[in-house]
C-alpha cells in the first residue's frame, strides 16, 4: 500500500509586485496568485500542513501593496523560515523590519527560525517534528529523540553535481558536506537553490530541495516548476504545477538600441563627489532622464536589483 502524504514542500516564491524582465503576462500578481491557489487547493485535499524552505518575498522591503496580496493570497498557518530575501541585509536580527515580519505578526505564517539549541523552534503532529534553520543558521541536531519522522527546513544553497549548481558552486553546499549537520533527520527540505532535485543520501537523510516556485529567468523557462509531496515514509514526490497560462517574451527579440548618454551618465556620477549618493539611485535618477524603451529600462532596473541582492 502506497505511504500517505503528510506534507507540502515548497520555496523561493520570491513574491513581487512587478513581473520579471522575461515574463509577459498582463497581470503578474494574478498568475502569482493562480500558483499559490493550486498550493492551497494540493494541501485541501488531504489536509495537510505547508512547508516552505524560504524567500516568500523577492525583497525584504516588500511595499505594502505586495504584503496585502500575501496576506490575503498566501496558505494560512504555513510553516516558514525566512532566506536571505526576506531579511533586511541578510541580518536574521531585524527580521521585525521586513515584509516576513508583518506576516509572522499577523499571525499569517508560523515562523521556526531564530532558535538554537534547547530553544530550537518546532512543529510538531502526530507524524513529523520540523525544525527550521533560516538562512545563515546552523544547523543542529534535533533536540528531541523520536520514531516521528525528523525534517529539518533549511534555507541553504546545496547540490549534487553540475545539473543541479551554477558553476563554481560552493563545495561546503555540495550534499556530502551536510553529513554531520543532517545527523538524526529523516528528511531535510531545502530552499535557495532553484534547481530542484531529490537524493537519497548515504546518512539515511533524503534531501529535497525543492526548486524555484515560478519562473523568474530566462533559463527557467523550460524548466516546468512543481512542489514537493512529502509521504510518510520519508520519501518525497514531486507534482508539476498547470502552467498552461504562463507567458514569456519571445526568446529572439531583436536588439533594442539603448539611447543612454554614457557621457552624461559618468559626469553626473563625477558631480557628486562626498555626497555619499548610491550607485543604483544614481542610475535610477539617470533613467528617468533618458527616453529608453521601457523593455531596456526593466532589464537596467532588474540587473540593478540583483546586484544589490
Amino acid at each position: 500500500m502506497p505511504a500517505k502524504p503528510v506534507a507540502i514542500l515548497i520555496s523561493d516564491l520570491h513574491l513581487s509586485l512587478h513581473a520579471p524582465a522575461c515574463r509577459a503576462d498582463e497581470d503578474w500578481l494574478k498568475v502569482q496568485a493562480g500558483y499559490l491557489e493550486q498550493v492551497k487547493m494540493a494541501a485541501v485535499l488531504d489536509k495537510l500542513p505547508i512547508l516552505c524552505a524560504g524567500d516568500i518575498f523577492d525583497r525584504w522591503n516588500a511595499p505594502p501593496e505586495l504584503v496585502n496580496f500575501a496576506l490575503q493570497n498566501l496558505p494560512d498557518k504555513m510553516i516558514c523560515i525566512p532566506g536571505q530575501h526576506d531579511l533586511p541585509n541578510h541580518q536574521l536580527d531585524d527580521v521585525h523590519r521586513s515584509g516576513y515580519g508583518v506576516l509572522i505578526e499577523a499571525k499569517k505564517i508560523v515562523d521556526l527560525s531564530g532558535g538554537t539549541g534547547a530553544g530550537m523552534r518546532v512543529w510538531y503532529n502526530d507524524i513529523m517534528n520540523v525544525y527550521g534553520f533560516g538562512w545563515d543558521q546552523p544547523i543542529t541536531p534535533p533536540r528531541i529523540a523520536s520514531s516521528k519522522l525528523q525534517v529539518a527546513l533549511v534555507h541553504r544553497y546545496v547540490w549534487v553535481n553540475n545539473k543541479n549548481s551554477f558553476p563554481g558552486a560552493p563545495e561546503d553546499g555540495k550534499v556530502g558536506a551536510y553529513k554531520k549537520m543532517l545527523r538524526g533527520y529523516d528528511v531535510a527540505v531545502f530552499g535557495d537553490n532553484h534547481i530542484p532535485f531529490q537524493v537519497d543520501t548515504d546518512y539515511n537523510c533524503t534531501i529535497y530541495n525543492c526548486g524555484g516556485f515560478i519562473r523568474r529567468k530566462s533559463d527557467e523557462i523550460n524548466r516546468v516548476p512543481g512542489f514537493g509531496l512529502l509521504l510518510a515514509d520519508g520519501t518525497v514526490e514531486r507534482r508539476k504545477y498547470n502552467t498552461v497560462k504562463d507567458q514569456f517574451h519571445p526568446y529572439a527579440e531583436p536588439r533594442l538600441e539603448t539611447p543612454i548618454d554614457v557621457a552624461g551618465f559618468i559626469n553626473e556620477l563625477n558631480s557628486l563627489g562626498e555626497q555619499g549618493f548610491e550607485f543604483r539611485t544614481v542610475v535610477r535618477q539617470h533613467l528617468k532622464k533618458e527616453e529608453i524603451p521601457n523593455e531596456v529600462r526593466q532589464i537596467i532596473l532588474t540587473a540593478l536589483d540583483k546586484e544589490h541582492e
